[in-house]
């Protein structure tokens, strides 16, 4: 049993009977079961209970088993001297608050509907995956899914923007930087993506338009900074590399530009086209082409326009290398359309709805979310899971929705605040 369950049933007063007695033989009317709080303190503020006809006004503290109290050091915080009753699934010691006075108990496991707790042995039942795994078909009705896909949807772009908001405070609102970083950490993906970033963060974006004449020079920039351009090693590569090299070393004294170490970017279980050096190479090709379009990747909402301006290639050299100074045969390493889409997701719609956020245009707030309706669905672990159970994903509104459902939720076991959940737990047998 979870005391979350506990929780939810005192909330919603879910017992055969409106007769309740405490451990203490108090006969107990509840008026109100009080305000549900996740914050530090009493679980739940402003309840209204009767105890043997005398009408209490304070808090509820819930918990599986009484002597929790002293698990969590109540009896000695000044906070909990105005709970009213303790509400416990099992009773195993009387509990006092600070001042010696012993809280009334309330046991509710012999009150607890019938059907509620069937619905939550199955739901909590041990699972392979997620604890619905089983039960999510018809779970809710089709309005109800979307409903709820709309809710989670939000929230995953809400911590986005949060993250994009701290960043965008951090750079003292240099709107160019943020794109430019968070761009640079969606080509790492999540293996490489935190040292892109990193490295981003360390090559100011006028730097970048300062030396951004040649293709060479941006190359010369992010390879140096990822640590690949080693001096000591230019005369056992080849010629492209000693360029790189010569470029990097002139940057480097000029701007005073610390590179980071090669290790700590990842090549191992990577497919090549997924390497560093290639996702590095493709970025430096997109900002030699796009340096001028950050304006616009900030305010255009056509998905098709903007994955024109997402195309990137490499250059000549990486077009027969994966790794410097290892030749293999001619390949395409233009960005795939999948690519672009994650760039979409993960960089443009956040930024743009941090920035028409800024602006206060809440109703480019509502085509910017739309946008993702136009994307298709994510495929990976989580979006097969939810579509092996019936699940409908129609676009990568819905993908995003079960990644945050999943990744928010289903792996906390946060079951009780899921719309899934609820439905399966009010379900009558």
């Amino acid at each position: 049993m979870k005391e979350a369950f506990v929780q939810y049933v005192w909330e919603k007063q879910l017992f055969v009977t409106p007769f309740l007695q405490t451990e203490q033989k108090q006969e107990i009317k509840v008026l109100h079961p009080g305000q549900w709080s996740t914050l530090a303190g009493p679980d739940f503020f402003n309840a209204q209970v009767s105890i043997d006809g005398q009408v209490w006004a304070g808090n509820i503290e819930v918990h599986l088993q009484s002597s929790d109290w002293y698990r969590h050091h109540h009896e000695r915080d000044v906070r909990y001297d105005n709970v009213i009753l303790h509400v416990v699934w099992e009773y195993d010691t009387p509990v006092f608050n600070s001042q010696g006075v012993e809280i009334p108990t309330l046991v509710v496991s012999p009150y607890i509907q019938p059907d509620v707790l069937t619905q939550t042995q199955r739901l909590f039942a041990p699972k392979s995956t997620i604890n619905c795994q089983t039960l999510l078909k018809d779970s809710l009705s089709p309005i109800g899914w979307y409903k709820w896909k709309e809710t989670l949807y939000v929230e995953r772009l809400e911590d986005k923007a949060i993250q994009v908001q701290l960043f965008l405070e951090e750079t003292k609102g240099d709107w160019n930087q943020v794109l430019w970083c968070m761009l640079a950490k969606s080509f790492g993906l999540n293996i490489n993506g935190e040292v892109f970033f990193s490295l981003a963060k360390a090559l100011p974006i006028q730097i970048l338009l300062k030396e951004g004449g040649e293709l060479s020079n941006i190359e010369a920039l992010l390879f140096g900074m990822a640590g690949f351009l080693n001096a000591e090693q230019s005369e056992l590569l080849d010629r492209y590399y000693w360029d790189l090299v010569q470029r990097w070393q002139l940057y480097q004294h000029k701007y005073q530009l610390q590179e980071r170490k090669v290790q700590e970017l990842h090549f191992f279980k990577l497919r090549p086209i997924n390497f560093p050096t290639i996702r590095l190479a493709q970025l430096a090709w997109w900002f030699y082409h796009q340096k001028y379009r950050f304006a616009t990747l900030l305010q255009l909402q056509d998905v098709v326009d903007l994955k024109q301006i997402l195309q990137a290639d490499v250059s000549e050299y990486w077009q027969v290398h994966y790794t410097f100074g290892k030749e293999g045969k001619r390949s395409s390493k233009k960005l795939s359309n999948a690519f672009q889409e994650l760039l979409l997701l993960n960089t443009i719609i956040p930024i743009q709805y941090v920035f028409a956020k800024h602006k206060g245009s809440f109703d480019e707030m509502d085509r910017i979310v739309e946008m993702s309706t136009k994307l298709q669905v994510e495929s990976n672990a989580i979006t097969a899971l939810f579509q092996k159970e019936e699940v409908l994903l129609e676009h990568a509104f819905d993908s995003q929705a079960i990644i945050q459902l999943n990744k928010k939720y289903c792996v906390r076991n946060k079951c009780l605040s899921c719309a899934v959940g609820l439905a399966i737990l009010n379900k009558k047998n």
